[in-house]
């Protein structure tokens, strides 16, 4: 939910216990067996760049070749001993994004809609047009992050912790920010990421389904996925599998809720699910979900841009595209890879948030790392 950067390279998590100014390197703890070529390669990797990676401990999980592999590296907590692994629980962060529009894909199916419709329809009455030079806002605009809607509201409360300010934004706040906001752009110009145009999509399935956005996620993508350890609600998960998040070396509180801007970055989640949601958008189910999935990989607004999802190529593979979110709380980071070509999955998260300057450091170890996976 931080800045997102768009990089050539792919995320990984590594615990560490050594740290000096502000810089933190994983341990050796491992779940890898270093048995296969893929073992050693990925712990390779791991050796090379173990300093830049910036990380207390990481999950990481690949499917290729229709076997999925996962490893874990550093620790959950720091002087614990103990390595992360498939079913170690992160926070996802924007990654809920994807979840979000295929949500919203599957509601305008199901309501024999399409991204072209405006959204205002679905909101409260008393919810001005929002719209900018004649052109209203619709599904489209929102999925792309084209809607002219500013990254934050302007009556967020910056002042407090970022966990703290998202918990207390509720559906009152964003209804009077709606009000009256002027658009930046005209929808459809320019791409301007947009953290409360994500809340704005996951509130109107709220509204759409009269259920939260827990409840409606669980039903329409959780469930028919079987995500069992994917939630929006922290309650729910195994609170004895969490990883601790950690922030300039300190621990950090949980984001167990965004309140009205959910569908922005509230979902936890584990290396062994996501790779399983990785697995499902490659090989979408035959079904009204299937089919909402399936769109939300269609290239649509210029060259990078897709519905909840960015198309980003790498250097070192420049013949490869990959479908690819990231996501970012105070104290976890996480990237998800999918290359449709090849029928490839990567995740990899991280329990340790950092700044673009050690962010564009780690991504010397994600970019090795995607790119030993693609080969």
């Amino acid at each position: 939910m931080k800045k997102i950067i768009l990089p050539f390279l792919i995320f990984t998590t590594f615990c560490c216990n050594k740290e000096s100014n502000n810089l933190v390197i994983p341990t050796q703890y491992s779940t890898n067996p270093k048995v296969s070529t893929l073992d050693k390669n990925v712990d390779s990797i791991f050796v090379k760049y173990q300093k830049e990676i910036h990380s207390v401990g990481l999950s990481i999980g690949i499917y290729k070749n229709g076997v999925t592999t996962y490893y874990g590296y550093g620790e959950t907590k720091l002087n614990s001993g103990k390595a992360p692994d498939e079913n170690t629980y992160y926070e996802i962060g924007s990654i809920t994004k994807t979840f979000t529009a295929i949500a919203s894909m599957n509601m305008l199916i199901e309501n024999s809609e399409t991204i072209e419709n405006p959204v205002r329809p679905y909101l409260p009455a008393k919810i001005p047009v929002l719209a900018r030079e004649g052109i209203e806002i619709n599904f489209k605009h929102l999925m792309t992050h084209t809607s002219g809607l500013p990254r934050q509201p302007d009556n967020f409360q910056y002042y407090i912790p970022s966990w703290k300010a998202y918990a207390k934004y509720n559906k009152l706040d964003l209804y009077n920010w709606l009000t009256n906001v002027r658009l930046l752009s005209k929808p459809f110009t320019k791409l301007e990421y947009s953290n409360v145009g994500f809340g704005l999509l996951g509130h109107v399935l709220e509204l759409n389904y009269s259920k939260n956005y827990e409840e409606v996620l669980t039903k329409k993508v959780f469930e028919p996925l079987q995500l069992n350890d994917t939630k929006v609600e922290m309650s729910k998960t195994n609170l004895q599998k969490w990883a601790t998040g950690y922030e300039e070396g300190k621990e950090t509180p949980y984001w167990e809720t965004l309140n009205a801007l959910n569908g922005a970055g509230v979902i936890k989640s584990t290396a062994s699910d996501m790779v399983k949601y990785g697995i499902a958008n490659l090989n979408p189910p035959n079904t009204v979900l299937g089919k909402a999935i399936k769109a939300t990989h269609d290239l649509t607004f210029e060259k990078r841009r897709c519905l909840g999802w960015f198309l980003i190529t790498f250097p070192s593979i420049p013949n490869e595209s990959f479908l690819w979110h990231n996501g970012a709380t105070d104290g976890f980071n996480s990237e998800q890879f999918i290359n449709k070509n090849k029928n490839i999955v990567l995740v990899i998260l991280f329990n340790n948030s950092i700044s673009q300057e050690k962010y564009i450091d780690r991504q010397k170890f994600v970019s090795s790392l995607v790119t030993i996976v693609s080969k």
